[in-house]
């Protein structure tokens, strides 16, 4: 397993660079992402990562449009000269990789749509990584890893449950008259006070997060068999996200026990929502008077 880490600044790297196998960057081509780093500093950070042995992932998780594919791959070329990893989860992201025979240097993240083996089979050919979905129990990731030696898998972090071109902040803002900033924006339904989603809105859309993060360090040794467990510090404070690093990283590498690094994360007081861990999804239709 390889613990690979979003960061939030070029600095954190030099702080975290020690208890990750690599790391995660935005980038302009990001529907979401912990930042936002240009061409020129994701270059450099490859230079500094490289000279360490880790490596970079860039989240190209863009949903295209065809006026903009031009752009997209020849930023593709330019991140697969620098020697970095791509995170997609287009499917013509997926078709440039093939034609330009980048396959190698691709993982394919289409959030909850790998829900077995089979399903994984149908992409993982040529791929570096597959993202299986967090919306099925660990049990079932733990097989599928034993199936695969290809599997990605978000570890810790919150997750997106809605995705849209539509921009809906602007709109509610457009027709409730209300006026504020479009961050650190949180969605609350009126049957379920207590919980609030994270969402963001930019060029690209609008992202709707679950109402708390995903935290598998209680049943870590489940996933043995992933080929990267990722831990993406989207919404976290830097400090805060530093002691998640390290806590995975201590337990991982048995430097304290599991039930210590449980502890030191709940300290935190960061909302979890490990609601998928243990049980299937299941669709209860509700009856509409």
């Amino acid at each position: 397993m390889e613990i690979i880490s979003s960061i939030k600044n070029i600095n954190q790297y030099e702080n975290i660079k020690n208890k990750v196998d690599g790391i995660v960057l935005g980038c302009q081509y990001s529907f979401y992402a912990d930042n936002c780093f240009s061409l020129e500093e994701i270059s450099s950070i490859v230079k500094k990562a490289n000279a360490d042995h880790k490596k970079v992932f860039v989240l190209v998780n863009k949903i295209m449009h065809v006026d903009n594919t031009n752009n997209i791959s020849s930023f593709i070329d330019s991140l697969i000269k620098l020697d970095a990893y791509i995170i997609f989860q287009d499917l013509g992201i997926l078709q440039l990789l093939k034609e330009k025979s980048y396959l190698d240097k691709g993982i394919y993240n289409p959030l909850t749509m790998i829900t077995n083996y089979m399903d994984l089979l149908c992409y993982d050919e040529g791929l570096n990584g597959v993202g299986v979905s967090n919306e099925i129990p660990l049990k079932d990731v733990s097989l599928i890893s034993t199936k695969s030696n290809n599997v990605f898998y978000l570890g810790f972090g919150y997750h997106p449950m809605y995705q849209t071109y539509r921009h809906i902040v602007s709109l509610y803002k457009e027709y409730s008259g209300l006026k504020f900033e479009n961050k650190d924006l949180y969605l609350q339904e009126a049957t379920r006070t207590n919980d609030r989603c994270p969402i963001i809105e930019n060029d690209y859309g609008t992202v709707v997060f679950r109402n708390g993060v995903i935290n598998v360090l209680k049943e870590i040794e489940l996933l043995k068999d992933v080929k990267y467990l990722f831990i993406d510090g989207i919404f976290l404070q830097e400090e805060q996200f530093n002691l998640v690093i390290s806590s995975y990283y201590d337990v991982i590498n048995k430097n304290i026990t599991k039930e210590q690094g449980l502890e030191q994360i709940k300290a935190l007081n960061i909302p979890e929502n490990n609601n998928f861990m243990y049980e299937d999804s299941v669709y209860n239709p509700k009856e509409f008077e």
